[in-house]
């Protein structure tokens, strides 16, 4: 099963309907900073799972999600005494293959073809509170506290990601989030790497820290004089590992690569280290769908023809979308897709 069109409105840089179709194999979008190049790959990610920012997307709704000029629309009506309706984003996934779940005709064209519908949208049940905000001229910015997130498929059913017979990997190598020095991107993908018994093995490993923080002389000697200094309360004091949570030992990892913590070493071979292990994550073998966003960012051309050609052997039978602002990777990929 493969994707064969997108389309959007209202979502972020895209106000208008949107349109984009996709081939079987390789697809490269080309496009200026600011040009919705993201945009196009965090809908199709957010249609195959539900997740905006690695979080549940009903979780997450703001404002910011619509497009600018649609809400600043919207709310210049309301102070114009000529209300126009909530706007409303959609994002609609056609794919091929008929599958009798995601077969019918629930999309903006009303045609019976496969696929998935979101919209986020005005919740009516909340129209009498709404009126009355509308009334008090209280309503300043987009209601969205009134919003409720549809996903289902063009048959009209409920869909979960679960249920979603096909299934994607998104990969940002720009993605940096950092938890007490540790690059939480490349440590969730390690860890996933891991069995069962390797995770339980190096929990272990982690918790036999404390044992030994503990019993050194210096850090004995340093609790002692706590305790004894301590006027806040009678129990003892002491210092030791932070091992209060079962999965203590992700945070208290770090990366090394020839003896250099991960977020020391430069922004270039971050992004190579990043894609390499995510193209090798389980879940990337799984997925018949690899977005993969900006794969150039920081990268000579020589490592960035290394990279191209990791996605290419990596990704054989797969459809994979690439979004860029460099010919180098348009042309390497291939100008034909």
């Amino acid at each position: 099963m493969r994707i064969t069109k997108l389309l959007v409105e209202n979502f972020k840089s895209f106000k208008e309907r949107f349109e984009v179709e996709f081939t079987e194999g390789l697809n490269i979008v080309v496009g200026d900073n600011e040009a919705g190049k993201s945009t196009i790959l965090e809908a199709i990610n957010l249609a195959l799972t539900g997740f905006y920012i690695n979080r549940p997307l009903r979780g997450e709704l703001n404002q910011y999600l619509f497009n600018e000029v649609s809400v600043r629309n919207y709310l210049d009506s309301l102070k114009g005494g000529a209300p126009e309706s909530p706007p409303q984003i959609l994002i609609e996934l056609y794919l091929t293959d008929e599958e009798p779940m995601l077969s019918g005709d629930f999309n903006r064209d009303r045609i019976a073809s496969s696929g998935i519908h979101v919209s986020i949208e005005f919740n009516e049940e909340y129209r009498a509170e709404y009126e009355a905000l509308i009334a008090a001229g209280e309503l300043k910015t987009l209601p969205i506290e009134y919003y409720h997130v549809i996903w289902k498929s063009f048959s009209r059913e409920l869909i979960t990601a679960r249920s979603i017979p096909i299934k994607c990997a998104y990969i940002d190598s720009t993605s940096a989030r950092y938890q007490n020095g540790s690059d939480v991107y490349i440590g969730r993908i390690v860890k996933d790497l891991l069995s069962p018994e390797e995770i339980v093995s190096v929990s272990q490993s982690h918790r036999q820290m404390k044992e030994t923080f503990m019993g050194a002389p210096a850090i004995d000697a340093i609790n002692k004089k706590i305790t004894v200094a301590s006027r806040i309360t009678d129990k003892e004091i002491k210092i030791s590992v932070e091992l209060s949570s079962k999965n203590a030992w992700e945070s208290g990892l770090m990366t090394y690569l020839n003896e250099i913590p991960f977020h020391f070493i430069g922004k270039g071979e971050q992004s190579i280290v990043k894609t390499n292990l995510a193209l090798a994550h389980e879940k990337a073998k799984e997925a018949s769908v690899v977005l993969i966003e900006e794969p150039e960012n920081h990268l000579s051309h020589s490592k960035l023809n290394q990279l191209i050609n990791t996605i290419k052997i990596s990704c054989i039978k797969k459809q994979v979308i690439v979004t860029t602002h460099s010919s180098f990777v348009a042309n390497k990929l291939g100008l034909n897709s």
